[in-house]
Order: structure tokens, then C-alpha cells, then sequence
């Protein structure tokens, strides 16, 4: 009679799995997660992943501000400086202009005898001391010195227009850099990008699932990406030269804060428009005006007489004998006879003239000039704005959308990659584009600021 078979054999006659229903279970869920988990990160390693526009740079750091290079600029500006400087001279100038010549004394020997020299030899031998002031022609000295004074407010002026000049230059200055550091990034970005499509094409060239060309187009496109990355580069040197100039540094500028900076707001339009006639240039030229007016009215006194005033003490020796010799006094009256004013002070009055006309003309020409300004950044100033809020809300996210869903297509195989490097360029080119948009808005709220006369 047979033994009863020993549970183990039993079951080793059964399928493994058949045997192990729990232990099948736990090992299908593991690959299915383990599944699930290899996809996550492929997706997150995904060669073809392209960073939107905006997402934050990996150790950015916040250095100089725009406000900081302002207080800089303003601090160094050596063109206020100088103009500031030759303000002050005129101003002393015109102080000087305002006083009569100097008076004059003469002294010395009048008729001194040649054979011996002697003092007491004869009588019209005299010891002189005189006294001679000239007085200008009416009117001479006080047109002088208010022309030179109207210089000087008139370069005053200038010099506040210069203070308008070099914020405004380092704010444009700070854009540009703005503009090419952000240039450079989002190049780099594609050619990271570049680079794995050139790894993915070769890897569908090796699997019979594209072509060479795909492999030479991506080559091609990143070769000219480096390129523009040069040029960017030497853009961006360019801008930070520029910078620097207004910023009175030398060398490196070290770390500059390039998020997109806050500027003032300008004031409303037609308050900037009814005070354009306040504006620095505009007073610069109406001060032009004065001083050409005054040089008329001095040119006019040149045409009256001058005047001058001498007194003269004469001291004579008594005579080798001892008789005593009385002193002589002197007093003379002199003044310029304008009999022949057609050569030169009429000539003069008629330059003065047209000089005048000309300040006239350029105040005029420099209305015209400055209402144009103002109303071509209001039209900049606009457009810029429109173009950036389309560029935010739909441009910059359809691009985007645009590359992603090309991106499936292609990895599902239902469109070529042709198609998705174009989608890549595009979104690139529209990224640029925002940037620009950006900065020249900004520049036309610059211009808005200059003629508004806004310092802070």
C-alpha cells in the first residue's frame, strides 16, 4: 500500500503562480509603481523640457538697484558739475560788469631839463601826481551786467536740464542692460534646448525613425544661436561701458538687480503739456532771449559818448637862487565823439539785432521741437503698453502652448521636427520681443520723466 504523498510534493506539482496568488499581487504592483515612478522622473529629466518665460533664475542674486545707480549718477555727474561751474562764473561776472573802471593815478616829471637832470633848474620843471576816472557811456554798465547775468541764469538752466539729461540716460542705460542680460539668458535656454534635440535626433536617426536632416537642422540652428549669443554678449558689454560712464565707476559694476525695475509715474498728460513751457530747455532759451536784448541795448550805449575826469597836481622846486615857485593844478574833462558810428557801432547794434532774432527763432523751433517730443513718447508710451499687455496675456502663453503641444505631437509621432524646432524659435523670438516691448515702454516713460522735469 502506497504512502499518502507529503504536502510539499503535492503542491510542487502546480504552477508557481497558481501557489502564490498574494505574493503575484505584491510583485505586479511593485513594477506598476516602480513603472509609474521611472516615468515621473522621466518626465521631469525630459530631455525636450523648455522653462517658460518668467520662471526664476537659479541663483539670481539681488545686487545694485536702478535707484542706486541713480543716487551714483546724480552724485558723480561731472557735466552738471561743469556747467553748474561756469553758471557760478557768469554770475560773477555780471557782478564785475555792474562798477566803473578802476581810477587811475599818474606820477612822475614833467619838462625835466636833459643836460643835467636837475628838478630845480627851471621853472616848468614839475613833480606830477594825477588822478584820472573814466566813466563808461549811459547805460553801458548796467546792460552789460544784465546780459551776463541773463547768461548765467540761462546756463543755470542748463545745468538743471543736464541734472534731467543724466537721469534720464542712466535709467535708458540700466534698460539696455536689462534688456541683453535677459537676451542672454533665453538664448542660453535654447541652446540647452538645442542641445538635447540634437541628442534626441540622433537617438531617433539610430532607430530608423528620422533622418540626418533632423540631426543637421538642430546642429545648424544652434550654431546660429551661439551666434546671437556672442552678439548678445558683446551688446550686453556695451550697455554695462554705458552704464558705467554715468555711473562714474571703472571696471566691473559687480551684481546689478535685473529684475524689471520700478520707474515713477508720471505725471498726467496734460499736466506734463501745460508745463512744458516751464520746462528747463525752454527757459534756457527764453533767458537767451533776455541776454540778446541787453547785448542790444549795450551796443546802443556804445553810440553815446564816455566820459573821463582827470585832476593833475603839479610841484615845481624853488629855484637855485630861493625864490619860491608856485605848484600848478590841473583839471580836464574828456569825452569820445561818436561822429563816425556807421563803421562800427552801428554795425555792432545790427549784430546785436540778429542775434536776438536768432534766440527768438530757436525758442520757437524749440517749441515746436519739445511738443513733438512729448507727443510722440505719449504715442510710444501707449503702443508700448498695448503691445505688452497682448504680449502677457496672449503671445507669450500661446507661444508657449504652442510648443508643447507640438512637443507631444512629435513625441507621438503625428509631426516632424522641423515643425518643432520652428515652435522653439518662435517661442524664443516672441520671449525677445516681450523684452524689447518691455524697455521701450520703459524708455517712453523715461522721456515722459524728462519732460515732466522730474528728478525723483
Amino acid at each position: 500500500m502506497n504512502s499518502p504523498a507529503h504536502p510539499a510534493n503535492s503542491r510542487s506539482r502546480y504552477p508557481f503562480w497558481s501557489q502564490r496568488p498574494n505574493l503575484l499581487f505584491v510583485i505586479v504592483f511593485l513594477i506598476l509603481n516602480t513603472g509609474v515612478l521611472m516615468a515621473s522622473r522621466a518626465n521631469a529629466a525630459d530631455p525636450l523640457f523648455i522653462p517658460a518665460i518668467g520662471d526664476p533664475l537659479p541663483g539670481t542674486s539681488v545686487g545694485v538697484t536702478l535707484s542706486q545707480a541713480e543716487s551714483m549718477a546724480l552724485k558723480n555727474d561731472s557735466r552738471t558739475k561743469k556747467v553748474e561751474a561756469k553758471r557760478d562764473s557768469l554770475m560773477e561776472k555780471s557782478v564785475a560788469a555792474n562798477t566803473w573802471p578802476d581810477p587811475k593815478i599818474n606820477m612822475g616829471f614833467v619838462n625835466l631839463p636833459v643836460d643835467s637832470f636837475e628838478i630845480d633848474q627851471e621853472p616848468m620843471t614839475q613833480t606830477v601826481v594825477g588822478l584820472t576816472q573814466a566813466f563808461p557811456p549811459w547805460g553801458a554798465v548796467g546792460a552789460k551786467s544784465d546780459q551776463m547775468a541773463s547768461m548765467s541764469d540761462a546756463v543755470g538752466f542748463a545745468a538743471k536740464n543736464q541734472r534731467l539729461m543724466t537721469l534720464a540716460g542712466v535709467r535708458k542705460s540700466w534698460m539696455m542692460v536689462y534688456m541683453q542680460h535677459h537676451a542672454k539668458r533665453l538664448i542660453k535656454e535654447s541652446l540647452d534646448v538645442f542641445g538635447q534635440f540634437i541628442n534626441v535626433a540622433k537617438f531617433q536617426y539610430r532607430q530608423g525613425r528620422g533622418n540626418q536632416q533632423d540631426v543637421i537642422r538642430a546642429q545648424l540652428e544652434q550654431n546660429l544661436l551661439e551666434d546671437k549669443l556672442t552678439d548678445a554678449q558683446a551688446r550686453h558689454e556695451m550697455a554695462l561701458a554705458a552704464l558705467a560712464r554715468w555711473m562714474g565707476k571703472s571696471g566691473s559694476l559687480g551684481d546689478l538687480d535685473m529684475s524689471f525695475p520700478k520707474l515713477p509715474d508720471p505725471p498726467a498728460e496734460g499736466q506734463i503739456k501745460s508745463n512744458l513751457e516751464n520746462h528747463p530747455t525752454v527757459m534756457q532759451r527764453k533767458m537767451n532771449i533776455n541776454s540778446a536784448e541787453n547785448g542790444v541795448n549795450f551796443a546802443n550805449s556804445q553810440s553815446r559818448p564816455g566820459w573821463a575826469f582827470k585832476v593833475q597836481y603839479g610841484l615845481r622846486a624853488d629855484s637855485p637862487s630861493g625864490v619860491s615857485r608856485d605848484d600848478f593844478l590841473t583839471a580836464m574833462l574828456t569825452f569820445d565823439l561818436p561822429l563816425f558810428t556807421g563803421s562800427r557801432q552801428d554795425r555792432l547794434v545790427a549784430a546785436s539785432k540778429s542775434e536776438l532774432v536768432s534766440s527768438q527763432e530757436d525758442l520757437d523751433d524749440w517749441r515746436r521741437e519739445i511738443r513733438m517730443r512729448f507727443e510722440k513718447s505719449v504715442a510710444k508710451f501707449s503702443r508700448a503698453e498695448e503691445r505688452v499687455q497682448l504680449y502677457e496675456g496672449s503671445v507669450l502663453p500661446h507661444s508657449r502652448q504652442n510648443t508643447e503641444a507640438t512637443l507631444k505631437a512629435y513625441k507621438s509621432g503625428v509631426t516632424d521636427f522641423n515643425v518643432l524646432v520652428r515652435a522653439r524659435l518662435t517661442e524664443l523670438k516672441s520671449q525677445l520681443q516681450f523684452y524689447k516691448l518691455q524697455v521701450e515702454r520703459a524708455n517712453a516713460q523715461i522721456d515722459l520723466l524728462y519732460l515732466a522735469g522730474t528728478v525723483n
